[in-house]
């Protein structure tokens, strides 16, 4: 066992193969395992470099300021002070070192920014962008115009996370029921989302057009047009370029999970229903998600309701 103001930099960096390791066991998710891994790591070479010792309260908190400093926002900053907080949890429960360092560490206070959820008019702007041109576009073209078109439905009304999106496999889609698998979400848990009429069409449509691609029996429910897995920066790729055609300013795909957050609740869903739909566990991620048009809602609601009507 090493005393925690000992172990070094060198020492702890050794380490992190193994914790990932650890980390695949828990049967964390592989976005999890890379975030926690690569915010130790970040922690630890920057130690390396100041000759600091990493288990040190000090040296965290340096850290910390110094990526504030800089411009890093407050929840970047949080999350890579979490990964380095859990990484030595795990030191101190396999004994390397003698005591947790970081007990009660405060995190960097940190307020999720609003998020506008996308009007039905830059929805619809941004399906008419995957229209087919009328003058015989390539092939690739209409495959791409066809996959865009099924992604951005499936959003908007899903909640389904890029990465849950760019995992689904043929296998999962069941077009017939209406009804999509996502095997493993964040933290794990998987779920069966329902989906509608018009994502259901566009998604047969794709599925058409899918069967010409050179790479049609890969299980893979979305294709590229460059002989590459369809991944996640190949989505944020696509999306914005159908965002900056169709006019939407300040647009992430992220964006499109708030959306279907407020469209859900605005049409007067449950917010139980949200969460399982969302694959959210703790209602503050609901309020998180759609606290942007609250008022808007509640507004709404009130019009309805007119309890002053006595």
């Amino acid at each position: 066992m090493t005393h925690l103001m000992t172990m070094t930099a060198s020492h702890a960096l050794d380490r992190i193969t193994d914790w990932q390791t650890a980390l695949r066991a828990e049967n964390k998710s592989p976005g999890t395992i890379f975030i926690y891994a690569d915010g130790a790591t970040r922690y630890l070479r920057w130690c390396a470099e100041a000759d600091h010792l990493p288990m040190s309260r000090a040296a965290l908190n340096s850290w910390i300021a110094g990526l504030l400093d800089r411009g890093s926002s407050p929840g970047t900053a949080r999350i890579r002070q979490l990964a380095v907080r859990r990484f030595a949890a795990w030191l101190t429960a396999g004994g390397e070192i003698d005591a947790d360092p970081f007990p009660g560490v405060k995190a960097p206070r940190y307020e999720p920014p609003l998020v506008e959820p996308l009007t039905d008019a830059e929805l619809r702007a941004l399906i008419a962008t995957c229209a087919v041109p009328a003058d015989h576009a390539r092939p690739e073209d209409t495959l791409n115009d066809r996959r865009d078109e099924a992604i951005i439905r499936l959003m908007f009304e899903t909640a389904i996370r890029s990465g849950e999106l760019v995992d689904l496999q043929l296998d999962d889609v069941d077009l017939i029921a209406r009804l999509i698998t996502i095997r493993r979400g964040k933290g794990g848990r998987g779920r069966v989302i329902p989906v509608g009429q018009k994502t259901t069409e566009a998604l047969l449509v794709y599925l058409d057009q899918r069967e010409q691609h050179p790479l049609a029996a890969s299980p893979d429910l979305w294709l590229g047009n460059r002989g590459q897995r369809f991944g996640r920066e190949g989505l944020s790729r696509a999306l914005r370029r159908r965002a900056k055609r169709a006019g939407v300013q300040r647009f992430r795909p992220h964006r499109l999970r708030h959306t279907a957050a407020h469209r859900w609740l605005a049409a007067g869903g449950s917010e139980s229903g949200l969460m399982a739909i969302a694959g959210w566990t703790r209602s503050d991620m609901l309020v998180r998600y759609t606290r942007a048009r609250a008022s808007e809602r509640a507004a709404a609601e009130a019009r309805r309701l007119d309890l002053g009507n006595l």
